[in-house]
């Protein structure tokens, strides 16, 4: 708040203040009052105003300057009544009772949409497990009898998995951390969850897997980590060529373990690569290919900053394309949920 616009919007009273001090020096002189004193007493009638008006600057500035910070700093700036005190003036109380009335309206429309959300994720989660049951079933089925077209069933079926679990971790996206459990996870167990989960796709598209330093350990959560891994593998899939081979690496260092997933497919276009974890896009490849969604590498990002990872990009076109998980080698403490002890 600058002074002159506190002073723009004190404009009547400076006005009836002026008016008010001319109109008492016109009548103290009519009445035969020097002059000198008269000035006098308008000397100190403006110094009183002017004193006044400097101090409720002050206090209103130093007040909304306080009100502006808190905001900026909470989590849930709708509940800034219940922390800061109510102003001293009687039209500030009148707009803080205003306001009260406003964000308790706002947090009770927050606690419904809240309640919906959690009735539905729990739906969903009810109705995966629900699908899953049956879905399990027929893959055994398939699995104990292996003719040619058990397999091709086989491979529908594995898609169809694949996509009720990305149903599953949509869900569950917003509050993982009633899920999750951080340990020390070997990469090695985590790749290969993830490639059996669509072992009867990989043998039917003959694809090659290579793997190298999977005894590297992370602290993340084995369960999450392999979902992410079978999405990246799933676009590999999506985009392979003749001769397809994915090379699956991890390196270690003090800190991190770099966890990549190489396919030698058709690439990312420059002009794309910095948009593929963006919710919903699919570029000019996914365009091709009616099964792409654009949904995978965007959970895996959201996932990645709830789990303190990271995850990008590296792509030539018509090469490549590698996806580095990036994940601390030490258990960190501010990605574990409250009252929560990490299993070590």
């Amino acid at each position: 708040m600058k002074f002159r616009e506190f002073l723009g919007d004190k404009t009547g009273v400076v006005l009836l203040q002026l008016g008010a001090a001319w109109a008492l020096f016109v009548f103290l002189t009519a009445l035969g009052v020097q002059t000198r004193e008269a000035a006098l007493l308008l000397i100190t009638w403006f110094g009183i105003f002017a004193a006044w008006t400097g101090f409720s600057f002050y206090r209103e500035r130093k007040y909304f300057k306080q009100l502006i910070e808190t905001v900026r700093e909470m989590e849930k700036p709708w509940l800034v009544t219940e922390v800061l005190k109510s102003p001293d003036t009687w039209e500030g109380k009148k707009y803080w009772e205003t306001m009260k009335i406003s964000m308790k309206a706002m947090e009770e429309q927050v606690f419904e949409a809240e309640q919906r959300r959690r009735a539905y994720q729990e739906y969903v989660e009810n109705w995966v497990h629900q699908v899953k049951l049956p879905l399990t079933s027929a893959q055994l089925i398939c699995e104990n009898d292996k003719k040619k077209e058990n397999r091709r069933i086989l491979k529908s079926l594995e898609n169809i998995d694949r996509e009720i679990e990305q149903a599953l971790y949509m869900s569950r996206m917003e509050n993982p951390e009633q899920d999750y459990i951080i340990r020390k996870t070997s990469m090695d167990s985590c790749v290969a969850q993830a490639a059996a989960a669509d072992q009867e796709t990989f043998r039917q598209r003959g694809v090659r897997i290579e793997t190298e330093g999977l005894k590297a350990e992370a602290s993340t959560d084995s369960k999450w980590l392999t979902f992410m891994l079978r999405q990246v593998l799933s676009n590999s899939l999506k985009y392979m060529g003749e001769s397809p081979c994915i090379k699956i690496e991890a390196k270690q260092n003090e800190s991190t373990v770099f966890l990549s997933v190489e396919d030698n497919g058709c690439g990312i276009r420059d002009s794309e690569i910095g948009r593929i974890f963006d919710k919903g896009f699919t570029g000019s490849n996914g365009r091709k290919n009616r099964e792409s969604t654009g949904m995978g590498l965007y959970i895996c990002r959201e996932l990645c900053k709830k789990l303190g990872m990271a995850v990008r990009a590296e792509s030539v076109w018509g090469e490549y394309t590698r996806i580095i998980f990036e994940m601390p080698t030490a258990i960190q403490t501010e990605h574990l949920p409250p009252s929560y002890e990490s299993v070590r």
